[in-house]
């Protein structure tokens, strides 16, 4: 699969400079943790509505997370677990003819326990099965998880832990919680392919929801618990990805909750988040714009990398607007080479707002 496929040939050759590239599950890691892009939540307990997304019939969609956590209701496990069991099945029968015809399939689990209840399901598809997103998660969790993963012998599966709890946003805990977080995830970073924020639960602890007229940098809460994630764990010895929070808001007609989204997903990469949680089909053309490497970074980056080995550290950008330094700027030059991959390159004068118009 590939971003932006449903664009012909004839507008990709006029909007890219550099086209997306393919990309599947047995991608290698250093590439497949950026690929996620719009990482859309389905649940299992809506047949109709899942499959439609596994099955590619919902334009855009690349990497899912059919989820057996807070979608399904406290009455609705079993019937989610069976949904997810014929998902799978009816998918596999239909679908796949090679590897490149599978999206990048999560489950999103609601604990340990109900990860041993689907055992079978997981080491029946797990060819098609690319990780489990692990809610509420914690370092003690993962450590859990990954144990009985292995004890199924299903080691290529990737885990993705969801930071969503109070412990790691209480002034008494959190250090002690990212601190062990941090611990684990250099130990297992092999296993871990993405980190992920709830917003919406943590707003929840304090009884808090999400505004129209505002983003989620402009609220402390979240801007506290942003800064204590990148501090701790976007370091590059983990080199783990973090994707944005969810927002619920997705009538991108509306153009004040539209604006403000973009506005939000422009401060997630400022940010150094990729990528973002979606829950509508809506969001997901804006995200994966917004994730295309522009020609001006796209130019600038690559003269970085290739002036390490200049007499002269300091050069001017492409358009003649900034400086391009190459001690302070050459991991952030690294990874939108690698982006580039992904997401492909603007050509020059190409604003994202024209990869919308699909």
């Amino acid at each position: 699969m590939r971003y932006f496929d449903y664009i012909g040939n004839e507008n990709l050759e006029r909007l890219f400079l550099k086209k997306p590239q393919y990309f599947n599950r047995d991608t290698g890691k250093e590439l497949l943790k950026y690929s996620l892009g719009a990482f859309i939540y389905v649940p299992a307990t809506r047949y109709d509505m899942a499959y439609k997304t596994v099955s590619g019939k919902v334009m855009g969609a690349r990497p899912l997370a059919i989820c057996l956590e807070d979608a399904v209701g406290a009455a609705g496990e079993e019937e989610a677990i069976k949904n997810l069991e014929l998902i799978l099945k009816n998918f596999k029968d239909d679908n796949v003819k090679n590897i490149d015809d599978i999206p990048l399939i999560f489950i999103r689990i609601k604990d340990a326990n109900q990860l041993e209840k689907i055992k079978k399901i997981i080491t029946d598809y797990e060819k098609i099965i690319t990780g489990i997103l692990i809610p509420k998660c914690d370092s003690h969790l993962i450590e859990k998880i990954i144990n009985i993963l292995n004890s199924f012998k299903l080691t290529k599966i990737y885990v993705i832990p969801i930071i969503e709890s109070k412990e790691f946003i209480y002034k008494e805990n959190k250090e002690y919680y990212f601190e062990n977080m941090y611990k684990t995830l250099l130990k297992h970073k092999d296993r871990v392919l993405n980190v992920r924020i709830g917003i919406a639960d943590l707003l929840g602890i304090y009884g808090i929801r999400r505004s129209k007229l505002f983003s989620m940098y402009d609220n402390i809460i979240c801007t506290s618990f942003i800064h204590d994630v990148i501090n701790y764990l976007n370091r590059p010895e983990l080199d783990i990805p973090i994707s944005g929070g969810v927002s619920e808001l997705f009538n991108m007609d509306n153009e004040i909750i539209k604006n403000k989204y973009i506005e939000e997903i422009m401060l997630d990469k400022f940010h150094g988040f990729i990528g973002k949680t979606v829950i509508h089909p809506n969001q997901i053309k804006i995200v994966q714009a917004l994730q295309v490497i522009s020609y001006e970074d796209y130019m600038d980056a690559k003269n970085i990398l290739n002036s390490t080995e200049s007499i002269y550290g300091v050069s001017k950008g492409i358009l003649g607007e900034r400086m391009n330094e190459v001690n302070p700027h050459l991991l952030w030059a690294r990874k939108i080479l690698i982006l580039s991959q992904i997401y492909g390159v603007l050509n020059e004068g190409v604003e994202y707002n024209e990869l919308l118009e699909f």
